[in-house]
């Protein structure tokens, strides 16, 4: 991000190009509306006589270590390392009910697998998961082969068989 130019910077389609990627390819990034609303004020007051985009004192910068540490340690905040925000996003991703593929690709990872690894499953998640099943409006009953549990009811292999995503309301 610290090479960020404003060519990679298109505000109509609100998305960012990278083109300096650890992989080494390029990755198209949305803006959220909050980015876009802090892009459209950097636009602004971008200076002309550089491409880049985060400057420190008109000169492009090239670390961000040291700036970081200290606003940590202004904010009372320990342990944080900038490659936190990385699993940030993708737990935040998940949270927000984005589909895997779809976060991968703009988290940057190449395989499912490393989304996992990046994603953060806390107790809250799993109790928010369960209030979701029991928020669910329809549910499936599924039995055995040959019980008897009445009209509304469907074996497993013939439910599979059906192709129908619900039997039973409830």
């Amino acid at each position: 991000m610290l090479r960020l130019e404003w060519a990679d910077v298109d505000m109509r389609r609100k998305e960012f190009t990278l083109r300096e990627t650890k992989n080494g390819e390029v990755r198209l990034v949305p803006m959220t509306p909050t980015v876009y609303q802090v892009f459209t004020e950097l636009w602004k007051e971008r200076r002309l006589d550089t491409q880049r985009v985060f400057l420190y004192n008109g000169a492009e910068v090239k670390r961000i270590g040291t700036a970081f540490n200290a606003a940590c340690r202004r904010a009372g905040i320990t342990n944080l390392k900038i490659h936190d925000f990385r699993h940030t996003a993708s737990t935040n991703l998940r949270r927000a009910g984005v589909d895997t593929a779809t976060a991968t690709k703009i988290v940057g990872h190449k395989s499912d697998r490393m989304h996992r690894r990046y994603n953060t499953i806390t107790p809250d998640d799993l109790h928010a998961a369960a209030k979701k099943l029991h928020n669910h409006k329809t549910n499936t009953l599924i039995t055995p082969e040959g019980v008897a549990a009445g009209a509304e009811t469907i074996s497993a292999r013939n439910f599979i068989a059906s192709g129908r995503s619900s039997v039973v309301e409830s």
